[in-house]
């Protein structure tokens, strides 16, 4: 390309500064925005977010570039797969803006948390579609369901999306079904995710778009924990005594050090879920942020190893 890196730049930053003006006029307070203009249904699309991947490729449609591919195939377990021509434009929070614009896409999707910084050489770039998968107040699963009804919307996926949306309420429904017919019905639990990097636990709270999902198929939160935008609460192993009656949903992979060193504290060993066998391990790609695939497997992997009787 002759596009070499001070032109982008300068471009960039004069685009951005135009479009940056007109933002002013707009209500920010709006959590999901179309951030600039879009004529045409898009065919090359840029993914910065992994749950908007997962939605891509639920709409049949494979990006040509996403952020850090590697760590979307680690966390994110469904069956559909990226193809091995998509690009990997960088991390999420740091894309490789050179990267994707030799991608020449025409949509590129975000949110607002990590690149409405960056907005403006975004869209310099591409039409640039930023959602905020983490509001402030509200439902975390209304906001998923908004989002992906739009970006279908976008894609001329309308009816596909809604297709999968129904696919998604009957697996809740079943699921529900289940739970109703079982011993599990009204009991509390708790849904945990370990972290790789330190001794911490994620703690679920009310909010989170996984809790919405197991309350709907009729499981009950036990942490009654501070609300948090991004849905979970970060703990210490003395902070379950306080929900040892519940059952115990956790994600962590089975080589984790920490998971290892939980297994031999003290006050692990003691606490009633694990003294009567009551901790359920969730397979550690299973991912609690994403869209109606993510979330159907979620219910899955809940109705799979939760005792019916």
């Amino acid at each position: 390309m002759n596009f070499n890196r001070r032109k982008f730049i300068t471009t960039a930053l004069i685009s951005g500064l135009t479009v940056a003006c007109t933002q002013n006029n707009k209500n920010t307070q709006n959590t999901q925005i179309e951030k600039s203009s879009q004529t045409s249904i898009p065919n090359r699309v840029v993914a910065l977010e992994w749950g908007y991947v997962e939605n891509l490729l639920a709409l049949g449609i494979q990006p040509v570039g996403v952020a850090d591919i590697t760590g979307y195939k680690k966390f994110v377990n469904i069956d559909l797969k990226l193809d091995n021509s998509v690009v990997d434009i960088g991390t999420r929070s740091e894309p490789n803006l050179e990267t994707i614009t030799q991608l020449k896409p025409d949509l590129i999707l975000g949110i607002e948390l990590r690149h409405q910084s960056i907005y403006p050489t975004l869209s310099a770039i591409a039409p640039t579609f930023l959602s905020n998968p983490y509001p402030d107040s509200g439902s975390q699963f209304q906001e998923m369901e908004r989002t992906f009804l739009e970006m279908a919307t976008k894609l001329n996926q309308q009816e596909n999306g809604k297709l999968i949306l129904k696919e998604m309420y009957k697996n809740i429904e079943n699921a529900k079904a289940k739970i109703t017919n079982s011993q599990l019905q009204n009991q509390p639990f708790t849904l945990a995710q370990l972290s790789d990097n330190s001794p911490q636990i994620r703690l679920f709270t009310d909010n989170s778009l996984a809790v919405e999902i197991c309350n709907q198929i009729g499981l009950k939160n036990a942490w009654e924990g501070n609300f948090d935008q991004f849905g979970f609460n970060t703990v210490g192993v003395e902070a379950l005594t306080k929900i040892e009656n519940a059952n115990f949903l956790y994600i962590s992979s089975p080589e984790n050090i920490y998971l290892k060193q939980l297994q031999n504290n003290p006050v692990w060993q003691n606490l009633k879920f694990v003294k009567e066998k009551r901790t359920y391990p969730l397979k550690p790609n299973t991912w609690v942020f994403g869209g109606p695939l993510s979330m159907q497997v979620l219910v899955k992997e809940i109705i799979s190893l939760l005792p019916e009787n």
